[in-house]
């Protein structure tokens, strides 16, 4: 999945989010204008904005989301100058393209993946938000694992496949037996517990964990933020044009952000 001997402008890879982005976009476009097939069921009226009549159900926790696809795109244009400076290969995102072009991508996809449930409230567009949740966050537990065993990188694809199977397959089938943002209270633990190990383990790696650091406040912050003003809680206002869960959508999008920076900070040893 690496190869730093041809120039990072030649790859191909590199427009994978752009296409992530157009593609999803457009298709969220159609089917907007196409009425959303399907029944609508209500699927995110847990997050307190009151459904509109017109064909975005709910505007801010949808539009919100563009949050995600800038972010991903942030990535992949820092990536277009990251994979041409050999100082920066001294980790496993920056010796792989196919993995930093993934994550880059992933990020893109958080964000027409929440917009589904949020724009249509119908029962499919919710399992599309879980979907993309699941999608990401398989990839730094996948990240964080090989790195703490000192796999390379088509260790790291082969599991982040097996997760993104495990995790995605029972979703779209419908026979997932608990919600699926269930499953961020052990995921998210389990990938800042890796991170932490790899930081105290004394490998001799070093890593900026400030920017790991800016990804778990902003996220908390988001994650108080939500609490506070979902759908009964003190801080729900269904009718304002502000919503607690959108800004949780923009905090998020910083966070994918600085998770990207934390890796990128990385230097280990075992790769030079």
């Amino acid at each position: 999945m690496s190869d730093p001997a041809r120039p990072p402008h030649a790859s191909p890879l590199l427009w994978i989010p752009w296409v992530v982005a157009l593609l999803s976009l457009s298709l969220f476009g159609l089917l907007a204008l196409m009425g959303w097939p399907g029944s609508f069921t209500g699927a995110g009226s847990d997050f307190c904005e009151a459904f509109r009549e017109g064909a975005i159900k709910q505007p801010a926790n949808t539009w919100s989301n563009l949050g995600f696809v800038a972010a991903g795109l942030w990535v992949t244009r820092r990536l277009g100058s990251d994979l041409a400076d050999p100082t920066l290969q001294r980790n496993l995102i920056g010796q792989s393209r196919g993995l930093s072009i993934l994550y880059a991508a992933l990020v893109v996809f958080l964000g027409p993946g929440s917009m589904a449930m949020h724009g249509s409230g119908t029962a499919w567009g919710g399992r599309t938000d879980v979907l993309s949740m699941l999608l990401f966050i398989a990839f730094p537990v996948a990240y964080g694992a090989v790195r703490v065993f000192g796999g390379r990188a088509g260790a790291c694809a082969w599991l982040y496949a097996a997760l993104a199977l495990g995790l995605g397959i029972p979703v779209v089938t419908g026979s997932l037996p608990f919600a699926g943002s269930d499953l961020y209270v052990v995921l998210i633990p389990l990938f800042a517990g890796l991170e932490l190990w790899l930081h105290f383990r004394g490998t001799g790696g070093t890593r900026d964990l400030r920017w790991l650091g800016a990804a778990g406040v902003s996220f908390l912050t988001a994650l108080v933020i939500w609490r506070l003003s979902h759908t009964g809680a003190p801080l729900c206002d269904p009718d304002s044009l502000v919503q607690g869960h959108a800004i949780w959508h923009l905090l998020c999008a910083v966070s994918t952000v600085a998770i990207f920076l934390y890796y990128r900070s990385e230097h280990d040893p075992r790769l030079t």
